[in-house]
Formats: structure tokens, sequence, C-alpha cells
């Protein structure tokens, strides 16, 4: 059987990290090592993990290391997911919680499927304070099947529906390819990697809860008025095509169909940041027509809401 490790970087979380280290130790198949990194919190995180470890017994599997300066994200992640020794590595967020069979089921995949690279569950959202939230803004479309499917490249790049923490991985695989970028944040980049070597799977099955409140590590958010911030939003876009970049400045990618699905969304980016910036909506119509194959329906209606509200602004300024 192979071994598992969960993989943790943690900063100022001591609102919610225990409830998520206790949903690791109830799971029905237990991790043989927990690597928690902690990047310089200042609100008593340290001492909450150190706490949960003691009371708990956990000494000989989980182990708890802390950085001397802030790394920031997601170079503490790719610093802890480098502590990992298992042969299995499970990503984890501080703020969320996991359905109890997640390890079990998501690991078993990896006995099955030779070629895995690395596997993917759906996942649900909770707010702050635990609560389902169900709306029509949520990243993924659940099922609950089981089913699975093989994810490519132009999926990854596409739809972006993947965070870390419904995420696991070979560690051996990973080891022999990467190089610890410290630009692209690290669960695009195994999506990625995985999908061009037809290695990545996604389980159709709600497995883990992401917990959506002010201060996500990530930045993402789920309320319509930050949807429908221009300004953030082409700040998004800038930041996405920087890690577009990084791929190829980093030679990650080894194919030629690979390199020219990122040159295509590389594109595509660029042209959705002018449309966007011009506050068109016919400019941003006739970009999403150009690029339709790597352009999801919502994100054209986000944009076009974005340019009406721009022009209600305007009109009202006149």
């Amino acid at each position: 059987m192979m071994t598992i490790s969960v993989c943790m970087a943690a900063y100022n979380g001591a609102k919610y990290i225990e409830e998520q280290l206790k949903s690791l130790l109830d799971q029905s198949r237990r991790p043989d090592q927990v690597v928690l990194y902690d990047d310089g919190s200042e609100d008593g995180t340290v001492e909450i993990i150190r706490q949960f470890i003691g009371k708990n017994g956990l000494e000989s599997g989980w182990r708890l290391w802390t950085g001397e300066k802030n790394l920031g994200y997601p170079a503490c992640f790719y610093h802890a997911m480098d502590l990992c020794t298992e042969d299995i590595v499970f990503l984890a967020d501080q703020d969320d919680i996991w359905d109890r069979e997640k390890v079990e089921k998501m690991s078993r995949l990896f006995e099955e499927h030779r070629n895995l690279k690395a596997a993917v569950c759906k996942f649900g959202l909770i707010d702050a304070e635990g609560r389902r939230i169900r709306t029509v803004l949520a990243p993924t479309r659940n099922k609950n099947t089981g089913a699975l499917r093989h994810v490519s490249v132009e999926a990854v790049l596409r739809k972006g529906e993947w965070p870390g923490m419904v995420m696991a991985y070979r560690r051996e695989w990973y080891r022999s390819w990467a190089r610890g970028s410290k630009v692209i944040p690290h669960d695009l980049l195994i999506s990625v990697k995985a999908a061009e070597e037809d290695g990545f799977l996604q389980i159709d099955e709600v497995m883990a809860f992401h917990r959506r409140h002010d201060d996500n590590a990530g930045g993402e958010e789920h309320r319509a008025e930050t949807l429908l911030n221009r300004e953030r939003k082409l700040w998004e876009i800038r930041v996405y095509m920087d890690y577009l970049e990084a791929f190829a400045g980093e030679r990650i990618l080894e194919t030629e169909a690979g390199r020219a699905q990122m040159a295509e969304k590389y594109r595509t980016m660029q042209d959705r940041y002018a449309a966007l910036k011009s506050a068109r909506i016919g400019r941003v119509l006739k970009s999403a027509l150009k690029h339709r194959r790597h352009v999801r329906p919502a994100t054209v209606v986000c944009d076009v809401l974005i340019c009406r509200q721009k022009e209600r602004k305007g009109g009202q300024s006149l």
C-alpha cells in the first residue's frame, strides 16, 4: 500500500486551522505524515498547531516547521512540499474542511491507475461560520456521480477549477521535473504538467469544502461586487499572464501541443485584457468569439457586465 503525506502551509490561520486539523485527524485512512509549515504567523497559529499535535499524541507522524522569514504565497507551499517524504502528497489549506473518506478514496485512484500523476476531487463552499454556500457563482458544478474524467491542458487553462486543497500527486513524479517555481501557484503548475502527460484525473465527488472569507490567501472571492470590479479584474488578468510567461521562461512544458495551448491562452488573455481595458462591450464580444475555445461563457458575461457598469458610470458623469 502506498504511503501518504499531507502538506499544509499556514499563515495567520488561528481562526480556522484547528477545525481543518481535526478533519485530517478524522480521516478513515490516516496519513502517514502530516507536514505543517508556518510562514511567520503572528496570531497564535503555531501554538494552536503545537497544542493539537501534543493533545492528540501525533508527534511520531505530524511535524511542524516554522520559517525564519515570511516566504509568501506560493513559495511557502513549495518549501513545505519539499519536506514531504511519502509516496502520495495531498495538499491542504489551513481554513478548509475535508470529508473523512477523502484520503482513502483518492489514494485508491493512484493504486488503480499506474499512469496517474495527479488527481482532484470536486469541492463545495462554506462561509466563515462553516455554513454551506449555494450560489450561481460557484466555481464547480457537482453531480456526485463518482465518475472519472481525464483533464487536458486546454481544460486546465480554460476552467482553472482545481485549487490545491482538492489535489494529490505522486511525489517521485513531481520531484523528477520540479524546480521550485517561485511565481506559478503550485496547484496550477501540477495541474498543467500532469495534464500534459495525460496523467490528470478528476473524480466527480465532493470531498472537501472550501471556506470563503475575507482573508483567503489566494485572494479569491465569491461576492458579485468583487467579481465585477474592473480594476481588480484587470489586475487578475495581468497576474495570470505573468504565470503563463513563467511557464515559458522556466521551460516547464515539454510537448509542442502543450506549449501551443499555453501560447494560445496567452494571446487570449492579451486580447481579453485589451477588450476589458477599452470598456467596450462590442470589443469584449469580438474577443470572446475569436477565442471561444479558451473562454468560458461565465467569463464573457462577467466582462460584459463590467463594461456595462463602466458605461453607466460614464453616462452619469456627463
